[in-house]
């Protein structure tokens, strides 16, 4: 089945459909992740977080642990990543260019309505 990225908003936007694949980004994160530095932009993995709650699940049987609470981000400085890979030749592959257009249209509405965002990973 694999790991799949998707798209958590800080609040819900009526009408807007945040569904995605995301598998994509999981299995090629490290080149995509590559290719944003060469291009001097924000890895999209430095946009993962996770709720307390959920981290606690993944975290299992560790005691005494503080675990912060999730962290948004700018959805335009996360259409900055995406935008610059999707004009970058080398990531233009049938593989991720999906995921990274469903970035897109997550995105530039979130930007639109002020709403923060991050990455989760679905195991």
């Amino acid at each position: 089945m694999g790991s799949a990225y998707y798209i958590v908003l800080e609040k819900e936007i009526d009408g807007l459909n945040t569904t995605m694949d995301g598998k994509s980004l999981s299995l090629h994160i490290a080149a995509l992740d590559k290719a944003a530095v060469e291009l001097g932009v924000h890895p999209l993995s430095e946009f993962f977080s996770m709720s307390p709650d959920e981290l606690a699940e993944f975290m299992d049987g560790a005691d005494n642990v503080e675990l912060s609470a999730s962290q948004q981000f700018s959805a335009q400085e996360g259409l900055t990543t995406i935008r610059a890979l999707l004009g970058h030749t080398p990531v233009h592959k049938d593989w991720v260019v999906e995921d990274l257009q469903d970035c897109e249209r997550i995105l530039k509405i979130a930007a639109a309505q002020g709403v923060g965002w991050h990455f989760q990973i679905d195991i």
